[in-house]
């Protein structure tokens, strides 16, 4: 009777939001050098497991009625008060943040196109595509954006920035596969290459990628930051790794171009979770045009902290797993949700998320990999 009372799945939707939220923030964010998966799926099963074991007492307690509520002890009450507000709160509080923080963007995409990928690249998991969510690990492309931003100097109208983030190097993203793609993003010449991080998953996989980011040129630059997984893998042997294909790796530095009078601070930010935490270089840049790369969206307190006019940056994968009307829902971030994939603007600053190219595990739906190339234009 209980499994049929509008009340009883109202209860488990409300576990299932505090479950994401819990997700998003905790169990996809493991100690520097800890086994992702295990610690993942460790604090998963503990979320799952709490949640069930009160859902199997409250099935003995409450019938799921209105009539059935008023005859509960006070701290079930409480407790079922406690989850109402949890959730109500998530709700009010991305309301409020996009009704009063989030600003329109000044952005059209220009073009896709696909980048033809050799068939024996076959994506695990096909049992997707009858619930007619295919897997798209290896459906790449390219995705090309202008975007006007708010006092971004004339002097720099036009600069064109590729983006390549989350590689992922591996067992499912290989040498063979990855160099189709990044091939490609070398034929867009864009006036600097922006490389954001997560290039492997494990220590074991940096030797092996040796050279396969070499041949990069740009006029202003070939520019990195190292990622979480990275750091998880080994940030010294990773940034040597990179030195050597001819990338620099920044952390929490600037490099600057003049034009006309104008300057230009391409900063590169240290990884949020296990990096470098003296950010003093960034916030003292004095610019007139300001560009972050920065592997965590979350880095964006920082973007607008310093007058950053645009911040790129990927982690996320664009939510990676999405579901047709809802997105995504596993988003590791502190802000969940906010960040997923594409271009925010607060206060004057814009943040531009991109989807990237691999992902952990090998599961995209809704969600395809890409390569992005912006041209920054001024209002």
């Amino acid at each position: 009777m209980t499994l049929v009372m509008p009340l009883f799945w109202v209860y488990l939707s409300f576990l299932f939001f505090i479950f994401i939220f819990l997700t998003n923030r905790i169990s996809f964010h493991p100690p520097c050098g800890s086994n992702e998966f295990y610690w993942t799926s460790k604090w998963s099963a503990v979320f799952i497991a709490v949640e069930s074991v009160l859902s199997l007492l409250f099935l003995y307690k409450w019938d799921f009625t209105v009539d059935g509520f008023a005859e509960l002890e006070w701290y079930s009450k409480v407790y079922l008060l406690f989850i109402f507000l949890w959730v109500a709160w998530m709700a009010v509080d991305h309301a409020v943040w996009k009704a009063t923080v989030l600003k329109k963007v000044l952005y059209r995409k220009i073009r896709i196109e696909k980048i033809p990928v050799d068939s024996r690249f076959q994506a695990p998991y096909g049992f997707l595509k009858f619930f007619g969510l295919g897997n798209q690990i290896y459906q790449p492309q390219i995705t090309e954006y202008e975007v006007r931003l708010e006092n971004w100097p004339q002097e720099f109208s036009g600069l064109t920035i590729v983006q390549i983030s989350d590689l992922h190097y591996g067992k499912f993203f290989p040498k063979e596969y990855l160099k189709i793609v990044l091939q490609k993003a070398k034929s867009l010449k864009p006036d600097l290459f922006a490389l954001t991080g997560d290039f492997v998953n494990w220590k074991s996989d940096i030797p092996t990628m040796s050279g396969l980011l070499k041949g990069f040129k740009a006029p202003m630059g070939v520019y990195a930051v190292l990622g979480n997984h990275d750091h998880g893998a080994g940030a010294v042997e990773m940034t040597k790794a990179l030195k050597k294909d001819g990338i620099k790796v920044m952390d929490h530095q600037v490099v600057t171009f003049k034009r006309k009078g104008k300057k230009l601070a391409v900063m590169g930010a240290a990884e949020l979770w296990f990096g470098n935490k003296d950010e003093s270089t960034i916030r003292n840049a004095q610019a007139d045009a300001k560009v972050l790369l920065a592997h965590h969206p979350d880095h964006f307190y920082l973007a607008k902290k310093t007058g950053t006019h645009l911040q790129i940056s990927g982690h996320t994968h664009g939510g990676q797993i999405c579901f047709p009307l809802i997105g995504p829902l596993i988003v590791p971030s502190s802000e969940g949700r906010k960040y997923a994939g594409g271009f925010y603007k607060e206060n004057r600053s814009v943040l531009f998320v991109t989807n990237g190219i691999g992902c952990y595990p090998p599961v995209r739906t809704l969600c395809p990999p890409e390569i992005v190339k912006i041209k920054l234009l001024s209002e």
